[in-house]
Parts: C-alpha cells; sequence; structure tokens
C-alpha cells in the first residue's frame, strides 16, 4: 500500500508543481525528492500580497524508513528587513518505519532570507530554516509526537536552477516507547529546478 501512495503522490505533484518547481537531494543513506507550488506563478490565486505555498516530499531515509508529506503555508514579506519571508502553516506526514507506520499532522514555521546583491556578479544566495511541531493532539496511528527541524543555504548557479546544501534532523515519538526515537537526521546536498 506504502508503495502505490507514494507513486500515486509522486505522479501527482510532477503535474501539479511543474509551473514551481521540484528538487532531489541525497546523502550516503537517503533520498529525497520534494515540489511546491508557488501562488506567485499562478496569477488567479494572486490576489493580495499573502502568497500561498503547497508542498509535497518523499523521504526514503533507508531500507525501513519512508516517509511522505504535504503541506500548505501562507508566506508574506517581513517589512522590518529587506529579503525575509515569513511562512506559517501545517503540513501532513505519514511515515513507515518497519512494520509500524505513524500519522501526524504538525505545525510549521519557517524563515527565508535571500542576500541582497553580492559583488562580482556572484548567482543569488538564499538561507532557509524551518521547524515542524506535533505534540501528541496532533499525532495519530502509533505516534505521540513529531518534531522536525531543517536549515539549507542555496545558490542559484544556472538561470532557475538551484544547488543547496542543508542538515535535517526529525524525530518521533511512538506509544509504549518512553524515549524519543530519531526518524532521521544528516547533511544532504541537491538542486532544484524552479519555474
Amino acid at each position: 500500500m506504502f508503495t502505490k501512495m507514494t507513486l500515486t503522490t509522486l505522479l501527482t505533484s510532477a503535474i501539479l508543481f511543474a509551473e514551481s518547481g521540484v528538487g532531489l537531494n541525497i546523502n550516503e543513506n537517503d533520498l529525497e525528492l520534494e515540489g511546491i507550488l508557488d501562488s506567485r506563478n499562478l496569477e488567479a490565486l494572486q490576489t493580495s500580497s499573502t502568497i500561498y505555498q503547497a508542498d509535497v516530499n518523499f523521504l526514503n531515509a533507508d531500507e525501513k524508513a519512508k516517509l511522505i508529506g504535504a503541506g500548505l503555508a501562507a508566506t508574506n514579506k517581513l517589512e522590518a528587513v529587506e529579503g525575509v519571508e515569513l511562512s506559517f502553516g501545517a503540513k501532513v506526514i505519514w511515515a513507515e518505519v518497519g512494520d509500524e507506520d505513524f500519522t501526524a499532522l504538525p505545525l510549521m514555521a519557517k524563515i527565508h532570507y535571500t542576500f541582497p546583491p553580492l559583488m562580482f556578479k556572484i548567482p543569488p544566495v538564499s538561507l532557509e530554516g524551518k521547524v515542524l511541531y506535533a505534540p501528541k493532539v496532533l499525532a495519530f496511528s502509533g505516534s505521540e509526537s513529531y518534531r522536525e527541524f531543517r536549515l539549507n543555504a542555496e545558490i542559484e548557479m544556472i538561470q532557475n536552477v538551484k544547488v543547496y546544501a542543508g542538515y535535517r534532523n526529525i524525530h518521533t515519538k511512538y506509544e509504549g516507547l518512553s524515549e524519543k526515537t530519531l526518524f532521521n537526521t544528516g547533511f544532504y546536498g541537491g538542486f532544484k529546478i524552479t519555474y
């Protein structure tokens, strides 16, 4: 069932997210696919300064751990600091570890900073940090909590192609276990194609 759900999600996201961007990141053990749909690319949805973003990701952490996430967030510029965008929203997480699976609905906060144009024609550079948290009331199906932290740095080497490196740390807590379980942690590198 997990394989069918994954394939359906990825095929659907490839169609839906083709207007905004898709990405791939890897390290020695993990593979992650991601897609983003940004309302800036859809004039019919862009009626105010607030930008809406939908995203989906599939993380194959190892042979026994897989995660699918789909989220929605509202984004706007921080007036006090040029180049900063703040996003707030929620994401549905469904994961499988061995024979066990869990579902959570973490709340999400994200900050994205794009550096001002640099000297010597250096390509655009940006930093992004993201936190997701689901306490017990937002954790379902065998889980008691979900916590995720990510930090990325990216540079647009070719127009509409960004190369990035980052770090992720994902923790879950399962029913019947007193300690938090580390789902995935590590550094990764990848690229995004934006439209």
